[in-house]
Parts: C-alpha cells; sequence; structure tokens
C-alpha cells in the first residue's frame, strides 16, 4: 500500500499520459508547472514585451473610412427636384425620375459599386493602380494588373445595407487615412455620375430611335404621338443632368477614426502572451512526462 502511494506521488505526469481519464487530484498533474513557475513567468513576460515592440513599432496600421448614402424614393426625389424647379409639371416629373428608382436600388448601387468595370474605370480615371498595388509586385500584363488592382479594392472594400435604415455603409480599409477617404469620395462621385450618365444615355437612344422611327410614318396623328415622345424623352434628358444629384442622399460623408482597426496592440500583445504561456506549460509537461518514461524502475524495487 505504501508503495503504491509513493509511485502515486512520484510519476503523475506519467500516469497523466498513460491514463488521460485518471480522475485523481489535479495538483498532481499541475506540480511540474507549479515548480517550474519562474519559467513560465520569463516565457510570458518576455513573450509579451517582444510582442508589443513587433505590434506597436514593426506593423503596418491599417486604418477605415467610412460613408454612409440613402436611397431616394421617387417621391423623395420628385419632391427635392420640384423646390428646385418651381413651376414644373410634378406629374411629368415624377415620370421622369421615377424610372430609375426602385425597391432595390440599393441593391444595384452596391452592384455596381463592387463591379469589375466601375472599379477599374474609377482606377484608371484618379490613377490608384499605383497607390493600391505596389508596381515591384504588379503583373506585367494589362489585363492581370487590372485585375490585381481590382482584387485587393474589393478585398478592402464593404459594402452593407441596413433594412432598417434603408441606407448604404461603405467602408474602405488602408494604411493611409487620407487615402482610405479620398478613395470613399471617389466611389460615391463616380457612382453619382454614372448614374447621370447613364440616364442621359438612354434618352439620347430613345430621341435618336424615335427620329428615325418618325421618318418611316405617314400618318399625320401618329406622327404627332412620336414627337410628342421624341418632346418627353428630350426633357427627360435635360433633368437627367440634375436628376443623378437627387438619385441618393449622403447622410455621412466619407471620415476616418484616428485609431487603427488593425493591429489591436493590447489584444494582440496579452494573446501572445497567453499562448507563450500554454506552449511553455505544453512543453513543460511533456518533458517531464518523457523524463519519467525514460527514468529506470527504481520504484518498482521500492514496491518489492
Amino acid at each position: 500500500m505504501a508503495s503504491e502511494k509513493i509511485h502515486r506521488i512520484a510519476d503523475p505526469s506519467r500516469r497523466l499520459l498513460a491514463e488521460p481519464g485518471y480522475s485523481d487530484d489535479l495538483i498532481d498533474y499541475l506540480a511540474p508547472l507549479a515548480a517550474s513557475w519562474k519559467i513560465l513567468a520569463i516565457v510570458s513576460a518576455i513573450a509579451t514585451l517582444a510582442s508589443f515592440a513587433i505590434v506597436k513599432y514593426q506593423f503596418i496600421k491599417w486604418y477605415d473610412a467610412i460613408a454612409i448614402i440613402k436611397p431616394m424614393t421617387p417621391q423623395q426625389t420628385a419632391g427635392h427636384m420640384q423646390g428646385l424647379l418651381d413651376g414644373a409639371n410634378l406629374g411629368m416629373l415624377r415620370h421622369f425620375v421615377g424610372s430609375e428608382y426602385n425597391s432595390d436600388a440599393a441593391e444595384e448601387y452596391i452592384t455596381i459599386l463592387t463591379s469589375y468595370s466601375f472599379v477599374t474605370s474609377m482606377v484608371e480615371q484618379h490613377h490608384l493602380a499605383d497607390e493600391i498595388v505596389n508596381p515591384g509586385v504588379t503583373p506585367l500584363t494589362s489585363d492581370a494588373r487590372n485585375w490585381a488592382v481590382y482584387r485587393a479594392i474589393l478585398s478592402r472594400l464593404k459594402c452593407e445595407y441596413s433594412v432598417k435604415n434603408s441606407s448604404i455603409t461603405l467602408t474602405f480599409q488602408d494604411p493611409s487615412r487620407e487615402r482610405a477617404q479620398r478613395i470613399l469620395r471617389y466611389e460615391i462621385d463616380d457612382l453619382r455620375e454614372m448614374l447621370r450618365s447613364r440616364e442621359v444615355h438612354n434618352a439620347s437612344d430613345a430621341v435618336a430611335s424615335l427620329s428615325l422611327q418618325v421618318k418611316k410614318v405617314s400618318d399625320a396623328l401618329l406622327s404627332k404621338e412620336i414627337y410628342d415622345l421624341i418632346a418627353t424623352q428630350v426633357q427627360r434628358q435635360e433633368l437627367a443632368q440634375i436628376e443623378a444629384d437627387f438619385a441618393f442622399v449622403v447622410l455621412q460623408s466619407p471620415v476616418s477614426s484616428d485609431l487603427p482597426v488593425w493591429p489591436r496592440v493590447m489584444i494582440d500583445t496579452f494573446a501572445a502572451g497567453f499562448a507563450a504561456l500554454i506552449l511553455a506549460s505544453i512543453m513543460i509537461l511533456l518533458v517531464n512526462g518523457l523524463r519519467y518514461a525514460r527514468r529506470p524502475s527504481s520504484i518498482s524495487s521500492i514496491r518489492s
């Protein structure tokens, strides 16, 4: 009985490796850690200090720029434009401004903002390629370069639609706060300009198509109706120049906090210290267990 008790106390790590489900006192298993507390404290302190120095002074800080836009309903757009254009025909105006807006406007805007054609056009227009992708590592071909820039921007850009507020939150991440805000401004301004250009282009195509069609019509009444349609499209084309200004409202202009979103110095530092503590503890237990496993069976003589 006495020899079994001595064996139980002297070899806890060996029993832990041999019988993982052993239900004896946990203190026996943690005895090697208690004996090596100085080593654990030193390792954790060194890891924490080293992590703090690396995270604080070596890692590149990334900042978020945030902007919020809200698509306008046709009624809201018409109301704004009626206030701007006193005396305009509101009934006809509602027809014009309502053509581009619907319940899926927010999803449409998000699709545009994240599309390849929109992003590459914005990058080319504002000469952003060298700012987004390091020229030294950019592929040589133009197509590969465009895709590299597109993937880089898409990985940093987030567009989230809130059903509750009917608004779109745009977030762009960059090591430069100024550049993050600037790129978000480009996104918003270019989206507005694209909506304006699309409406003008659609109206111009309609005018050109109706103008060709009226030349082939001999009926006077039908010709008059087509000319009325042409007049409507011309008016629509003129209103499209200001319609895009009311397509959406900017609730929050691009702004970037002075605190980086990555790295988080304190969280990363304590996480590194805790991870070092866990790894050191595992190593101590393994070394202690292997030492007992290779130890000559001197305890067998005590049993006998």
